[in-house]
């Protein structure tokens, strides 16, 4: 018995602990006001509207799907993604930065535009 108490608490420190668990997926939707309002009422109605999942950014007349998962870790996280544009033929590669500033929100920076943030919590 003790035996098999040892390797029960050996497998649940490596899975509390392990690296599939470490950083996890970041929950939920984060925008500014205007993409809050809007995954709220279902649809886009600004200009303005921005909004952030674990999956991809969003505005009003382009988005970004990430190739992996956005963590919820502090700092920069650099993610390849495919991108798309109102008006524009296609889709191309880029890398996209999303930089988590804890309490400031995250940012969001997608070459040759602006830097977009700060993107709070939705819930």
């Amino acid at each position: 018995m003790p035996r098999s108490a040892a390797l029960i608490s050996m497998v649940l420190a490596a899975v509390a602990g392990g690296p599939a668990t470490a950083a996890g997926v970041l929950a939920g939707s984060w925008g500014n006001d205007v993409g809050c309002a809007g995954i709220k009422a279902g649809y886009q109605n600004s200009d303005a509207y921005i909004l952030l999942t674990a999956e991809g950014i969003e505005t009003y007349g382009s988005g970004c799907r990430f190739e992996q998962q956005l963590a919820p870790v502090p700092g920069p996280q650099s993610l390849r993604s495919t991108c798309s544009a109102e008006g524009e033929a296609g889709t191309t590669i880029e890398t996209v930065v999303v930089t988590n500033k804890g309490a400031d929100g995250f940012f969001v920076t997608i070459p040759g535009l602006e830097e977009l943030g700060p993107l709070q919590s939705c819930s």
